[in-house]
């Protein structure tokens, strides 16, 4: 299996004084497939490191990133399609390109699962097929 991160999913992840930071950690250890970061929320992520953590933190991520730890995914003309179908069609939610772009890309990619802690916008969100993603870790074991 794999899943598709968010950039506060991953943001707790470094950040152990985080609310959500022990339980993202022990829902991404479990994790036996590819933790997908979709390259949309490069920006955001490397804001909220830098500015919240300092550069060490955004230097530790980017490492990461260049040891394997996650699988970068860019966004393509079709994800950018889909993300502005989303941005449409949830507009009560201010969605935002960034988490449109997690979506697109999971469905993409074939990918149900979603390591986020932003559940009121993907809650609501249902996929191209209708369903609702799997939210790690709120939905977890």
């Amino acid at each position: 299996m794999a899943l598709v991160a968010d950039a506060g999913a991953i943001y707790a992840l470094y950040d152990k004084h985080d609310r959500h930071s022990a339980r993202v950690r022990r829902a991404f250890d479990r994790e036996r497939g590819i933790v997908v970061i979709p390259a949309a929320i490069l920006g955001e992520l490397d804001y909220l490191l830098r500015v919240h953590l300092g550069i060490a933190a955004e230097l530790d991520f980017m490492e990461s990133l260049l040891s394997g730890a996650f699988t970068l995914e860019n966004l393509t003309a079709e994800d950018l399609a889909r993300c502005h179908e989303l941005i449409t069609q949830y507009r009560d939610l201010d969605l935002g390109l960034a988490d449109a772009a997690v979506i697109a890309t999971a469905e993409r990619l074939g990918i149900d699962r979603i390591l986020t802690v932003d559940e009121r916008d993907f809650r609501v969100v249902r996929s191209k097929r209708g369903r609702p993603f799997v939210l790690l870790p709120a939905d977890g074991k």
